[in-house]
């Protein structure tokens, strides 16, 4: 049965709830219809704590995330803007034992380890994982998701556990969070990032679907989840629109086409290639580009890059309304 509707003359709560998408931040019934429907997924919104989700949700292997986030092991990546507000937050605890959920190539714990931070990682990518432990000496770093490492090491308690752009992928976000918490000393902190839903968009965002993306966060229900979950919130900062955010959105506001798949040919585009089966993916993320693709990715490369001096002029007013980019950020504590 679909998700959210009711068969007709059902008034029994429980049978109701269980025709019904179950939020999974507050297990609460939605009783409204989706909000967008993206190929076998639908999107709803809960009404008791503002948390937007996807259903189904099924979270994808580690070799899924190898296979769609690959080469992330060749050039050390910049670090993000919540990974900046954190080692800049003047409440964020000033060392001590740090650990990330999914460290990615270690560019944040390598930050955090010259910050004063002793620094152990997650990270199931195991590419990454490895240029991690090559390139930046990062020797703790292990293969596991969160419930596995809790599981394992009981007894290994952090100051602070981080985990940034993690949270939006979760299936389950408060069993994920009630791991991390068990990971956590007494009065220990969490900090995290997520995109911010109510970030300025001009067209739909690619890597905010299925299965890369199932959950969409504002600030009233990012807050209401962790106060659920036992947090103290302590920082809330959303990223405002700058320079390179503007610049996208122009350039998804002039969209010409130009670049679309035509007929016969195999999708490159992300949203279309982490819907595909294994074998499928892989064909579409290997192909090779025919001379006139080619040529449309440089030309689209080109008027990316001339959407910047209008960003520039267009800046002072993206200000003054306020518009806002696309990280969220927030450090909470442990309450009890």
């Amino acid at each position: 049965m679909t998700a959210g509707v009711f068969p007709a003359g059902a008034n029994d709560r429980d049978e109701r709830a269980a025709a019904a998408a179950l939020c999974p931040a507050c297990d609460e019934p939605v009783h409204n219809a989706a909000l967008e429907k993206y190929g076998k997924y639908e999107r709803f919104a809960c009404a008791a704590c503002g948390l937007e989700f996807w259903e189904p949700r099924e979270m994808p292997d580690a070799r899924w995330y190898e296979q769609i986030y690959g080469a992330r092991d060749e050039d050390l990546l910049p670090l993000e803007p919540g990974h900046k507000y954190f080692l800049g937050d003047a409440a964020a605890p000033r060392g001590g034992e740090l650990l990330d959920v999914g460290c990615g190539t270690g560019n944040f714990l390598a930050e955090a380890r010259d910050a004063g931070y002793r620094v152990t990682g997650i990270e199931l990518d195991r590419n990454a994982a490895r240029f991690a432990k090559e390139r930046l000496g990062l020797q703790k770093v292990l293969p596991l998701t969160i419930s596995a490492f809790a599981a394992q090491n009981p007894g290994e308690k952090f100051d602070v556990v981080t985990f940034f752009e993690v949270l939006e992928h979760q299936a389950a976000p408060a069993e994920f969070l009630r791991s991390v918490k068990s990971c956590l000393k007494p009065r220990g902190s969490i900090a995290l990032s997520v995109p911010n839903r109510e970030r300025w968009l001009t067209g739909p965002d690619v890597l905010d679907y299925p299965p890369n993306h199932f959950l969409r966060w504002n600030v009233g229900a990012l807050k209401r989840f962790l106060e659920m979950q036992g947090f103290e919130v302590m920082t809330m900062r959303e990223q405002p629109a700058g320079v390179v955010h503007t610049a996208q959105m122009i350039n998804m506001a002039l969209r010409t086409g130009m670049t679309q798949t035509k007929p016969g040919e195999t999708s490159r585009s992300f949203r279309d290639v982490i819907q595909m089966e294994r074998e499928e993916a892989e064909i579409a993320l290997q192909a090779k580009p025919g001379m006139l693709r080619r040529v449309m990715e440089t030309f689209g490369r080109i008027k990316f890059a001339a959407c910047f001096p209008l960003a520039v002029a267009a800046l002072p007013y993206v200000r003054m309304r306020g518009y806002k980019g696309t990280y969220l950020y927030c450090l909470a504590r442990k309450r009890d």
